[in-house]
Order: structure tokens, then C-alpha cells, then sequence
């Protein structure tokens, strides 16, 4: 009953309120002030070989800084938060051939405690990643010369991977990859002292020893996590507030009036009431960005379970599928999508059109599989209103054609476990977003062979093709950006013809701050890096 009554209250929302908090008006950032934001599902883990999920991704980044990252200086540009520059690298070199990457660590770099990292400490973390069977990144590093061989158990450390000197890292690929160094943005690629993660054991997933802006200071599990600045952090003059406090399980239309009564700095992906108030109040409109990022969304099918194993039933939801109705339940914040790459990267055949709406060609494609009355099927989504509006519009287009289509709802934790097992469900919400900008991160991570696992696949529709297996390969290390280009383009049409989601769209986030919230905008990848930040307050 409360939640309704919260929903009603904004909904019935006076058309006229503004901010009631203002900037102080410095001309420069001001330090200090505890920055608070929330979300509606909670932080898995704080293990930065195994975090992978958004969510965690918010913590993580904050906590473990990397070789190298994204030009925060320009990401305000829309496109320019995929340049990327040394970070606890100094300077970095590539060998001409794109098989040799040589980085020089920055002096005087250290752990959260105070103590010297060194490139040892590299070299254990990619090893602990190669070792983890359970690490989503294994993926992004088996381009390493014998790399292969850690994940198979056959040797204790990855021999592509040296330290010539206490301040040098060189890694050596086995294969070119294009994508490889904006890869070691991510977290694996962060140092990780072994003595720590020994000790920590099991309790690394709540821990944290990083060289990132920020520290751990407390974690209320589910409920609170509280970052403290890092005084060890390498560009410690460039960070500002003395605290990140990031509220867990709060849903979308509390946090929207936890916003209002200024106990929330920043509110992203509003309810639909909320986000239609806010987009019409021009006292507002200096305060909401609404940003294309790097995101695909769709129902993913296990294409080993039958029905989904059939194409003509894949291809026949597609056509069931309106997309009109999606996109009016999403206020126009999104586009149809044909595929699983967004618009404006790199690889996108923008001359794709999506899947029609055309019930009758769907009922035909059903019938020529099998199946002229349709089938029941079980659709599983994680609890959150959006998804509940849009599976309801996906279950009255699937009714059309005779799918008789069963909703279930699961927590965020139990559903992003459940689809990447074999035996999970094998019809659901499918979406991704992008951890670095290129298609490899796309169509590598969910359609290749390499991504399947028995559990906690990437690839979780476990869709297997040798013919774009080895399109995807040759593209991995093509050199020449149109010969590359054009090979994605045609792996995009044999993933639009096999059909292993239903391909609906690429949605804009919204994100409404408070006047006082200075130096922050959404990145493209890492969505709510508020590290930066400064409060004029």
C-alpha cells in the first residue's frame, strides 16, 4: 500500500516546483560534502576480477583504478569518452605488428594503505583472472600469449604477461585484437595485492584494497555503502568530495522524492510519472541530460531449448513484435533497434531495418516450425516497473499470434545468475551494456562459441555459429577499418536473420542533479562515475 501511495503523491505532483537548493556560485571546485545517489537493485560483489554487472560496476570503478582509462577531460562530448589515456600507466608504447603492449608505471602509485604497488602486482591480478573460472573477463584475455594455457590449468602464471622491471608491464598477444588496449579499462586490469587477496579470502567479495579515488569505508550489505576519499590516489588534487554514499534498493519513484527533499544528489531512469513532470518544468531543464549510451536491450532465447531452437520461431516473435508500443511505453526515450549494436559505434550497419510488425508473417513462420497454435512459454524479468510495463506489451503481442507467454519475476541477484546457466530459464529480459566501445564487446562477448559456459555465460543465449565464429575472428585483428567495418556489417545480418533475441531497442538514460552538482555528467561506459564531482553547496 505505501508504494502506491508514494506513486500516487508524484504522479499528482504540483506542475510547479522547482529546486529548492541552489549553487553557492564558486567559479572553482570547492572541496568537500558527501555526494549520495541511489539505485533500485543492490552491489554484488566489490571483487574487481569478478564484478562485471552495472550495478557493481558504480563501486568498482571508484575503487580500482586501471593501466589506463577514458579522457575524463572531455566527456561531455558525446563521442569523446572513448579516447583513452594512461591512467596508472605513465606512458605506453605499441609494437608495430599489435602484438607487444609495453606500459611504464607512474611513480610513487599506491595502494589505498599506503603501500607501492608494483608491477608484480599487475602481473598477479591478470593471472587471478585467467585462474577464476567464474571471472567474465577470461573472454577479454585469452588474446595473451598463453593464456590459454592458465585457463586449462596446465601452468601457474600466464608467460605473456612479464615485469621486466619493478615499473614495467609488457604483455605479448598471441593474435592482434583492436580492442585490446581500450579492454584494460576495465577492472581486472587494476593491481591486486596477493597477500590481501589471500587473506581476505572469501571475504574479497566485501572488501577492498584498490588505487582508485576512492576507499571503502563501510558496507551495509543491501542497504548502504559509504566511499571515503583516498589520500594515496595518484590524482588526488582532481577529487573533490570527501564522500560517494550510494543507497541500494531503493525503487525508481522513491528515489525521485528522496531527490526532491534534497536527501539524493542525482536521479537517473525516473518513472514514467516522474520523468514525463520533470522533462516539461523549465526550472528543471538546466539540470536533466538525457544521454545515448551504449545499450541494447531485447528478450533473449536459449537457442539450445526448444522451441528457441528453431529460427523460424525466433524469427516469428521478431515479426510479432511491436515496437511502436515499447517505445510510447518508454516516452520516446529510445530507438528501434535491428540488431545488437547502438547507433554511433563503430561496426553498426545503419542500412539494417528492424524486424516489421506483422502478425500474420509470424503466425506462418510458427505454423512452418510446428507449432499453428502457438506454445506456452515461461518469460523471466527482474523486479523493476519497467520491465513489468514492457512484458506486459511483449505478452499481448505474443497472444496475437497464439504464444501464450508466462511472466516471472525474479530479484536482480538471482536473475543475473539463473540466465547464464544451461538449465536457466531460456526465455527472458535480455540487455547489455557496453564495458568498452567496439564490437568486439558486443558481438564477441554475447554470440561467439568462446563466451559459453555452463554457468554464468556471457553468451547466454548459448548461441553457437562457425560461420560467424570465424567472421568475428578475422575481424578481431583486421587492421584496416573498412575491410573490419564491412565484416561486421555482414556479421550483423547473420545475427539479424538467426534471430537469437527478439531485437527491440536501444534505450537514452536520463539523469536529473541537483544545482550544487558540479563537474559530472553520464559517461557513455561507466554511466555514474561521480569521482570527479564537486559540490557548490
Amino acid at each position: 500500500m505505501k508504494a502506491l501511495v508514494l506513486i500516487a503523491l508524484v504522479a499528482c505532483s504540483p506542475p510547479d516546483r522547482g529546486p529548492k537548493f541552489q549553487a553557492a556560485g564558486h567559479a572553482q571546485p570547492v572541496n568537500g560534502g558527501t555526494l549520495r545517489f541511489a539505485t533500485k537493485d543492490q552491489v554484488r560483489t566489490l571483487d574487481p576480477t569478478i564484478a562485471y554487472e552495472e550495478v557493481s560496476s558504480y563501486p568498482v570503478h571508484a575503487l580500482y583504478d586501471t593501466l589506463v582509462d577514458y579522457d575524463v577531460a572531455k566527456r561531455g562530448d558525446e563521442t569523446s569518452g572513448f579516447v583513452v589515456v594512461p591512467h596508472l600507466a605513465a606512458r605506453y608504447e605499441i609494437a608495430p605488428d599489435g602484438l607487444e603492449y609495453h606500459f611504464w608505471l607512474r611513480d610513487g602509485i599506491a595502494f589505498s594503505d599506503g603501500s607501492a604497488v608494483t608491477a608484480g602486482d599487475f602481473l598477479y591480478s591478470f593471472d587471478r583472472t585467467l585462474q577464476r573460472p567464474d571471472s567474465p573477463f577470461i573472454p577479454y584475455l585469452l588474446d595473451v600469449a598463453g593464456a590459454q594455457a592458465v585457463v586449462d590449468g596446465k601452468a601457474a602464471h600466464c608467460a605473456g604477461i612479464t615485469a621486466p622491471s619493478p615499473r614495467e608491464v609488457v604483455i605479448r598477444l598471441a593474435r592482434p585484437n583492436m580492442a585490446f588496449l581500450v579492454m584494460l579499462t576495465m577492472s581486472f586490469a587494476t593491481p591486486q595485492r596477493r597477500a590481501f587477496v589471500e587473506a581476505a579470502g572469501d571475504q574479497i567479495q566485501s572488501r577492498a584494497l584498490g588505487t582508485g579515488p576512492f576507499v571503502l569505508e563501510r558496507w551495509d550489505q543491501g542497504r548502504r555503502l559509504v566511499l571515503a576519499r583516498n589520500p594515496h590516489y595518484w590524482d588526488a588534487a582532481a577529487i573533490h568530495l570527501d564522500r560517494i554514499e550510494l543507497v541500494e534498493n531503493i525503487p525508481r519513484d522513491t528515489q525521485f522524492l528522496m531527490f526532491e527533499r534534497g536527501e539524493l544528489d542525482a536521479a537517473e531512469r525516473l518513472a514514467a510519472p516522474d520523468y514525463l513532470w520533470i522533462i516539461d518544468q523549465q526550472a528543471w531543464a538546466p539540470y536533466v541530460e538525457r544521454r545515448a549510451v551504449m545499450n541494447a536491450y531485447g528478450s533473449r532465447m536459449n537457442v539450445t531449448k526448444k522451441p528457441f531452437d528453431d529460427r523460424s520461431v525466433r524469427q516469428a516473435l521478431n515479426y510479432a513484435t511491436n515496437k511502436d508500443h515499447e517505445l510510447k511505453l518508454l516516452n520516446g526515450a529510445a530507438v528501434a533497434s535491428h540488431g545488437l549494436l547502438p547507433p554511433g559505434l563503430f561496426g553498426r550497419d545503419a542500412g539494417i531495418p528492424p524486424y516489421p510488425h506483422d502478425p500474420a508473417k509470424a503466425r506462418a513462420l510458427l505454423a512452418e516450425a510446428g507449432y499453428p497454435d502457438g506454445f506456452d512459454t515461461d518469460y523471466v524479468i527482474m523486479n523493476d516497473d519497467e520491465a513489468e510495463r514492457l512484458a506486459s506489451s511483449l505478452q499481448g503481442d505474443l497472444a496475437e499470434v497464439g504464444v501464450r507467454m508466462h511472466i516471472s519475476i525474479m530479484s536482480f541477484a538471482t536473475y543475473a545468475t539463473a540466465i547464464g546457466s544451461k538449465d536457466g530459464p531460456p526465455f527472458s529480459k535480455g540487455s547489455w551494456l557496453a564495458d568498452f566501445a567496439d564490437p568486439i564487446n558486443f558481438l564477441d562477448a554475447k554470440f561467439s562459441t568462446a563466451a559459453i559456459a555452463d554457468e554464468n555465460a556471457v553468451n547466454d543465449s548459448f548461441y553457437s555459429n562457425p560461420e560467424l565464429d570465424a567472421l568475428l575472428a578475422a575481424a578481431h585483428g583486421e587492421p584496416d577499418r573498412g575491410t573490419r567495418e564491412a565484416m561486421y556489417d555482414r556479421a550483423e545480418r547473420i545475427l539479424y536473420d538467426d534471430a537469437p533475441w527478439i531485437w527491440e531497442y536501444h534505450q537514452q538514460v536520463t539523469e536529473v542533479i541537483q544545482p550544487y552538482v558540479m563537474g559530472y555528467s553520464l559517461h557513455p561506459i561507466w554511466m555514474r562515475d561521480f569521482a570527479r564531482a564537486w559540490l557548490d553547496r
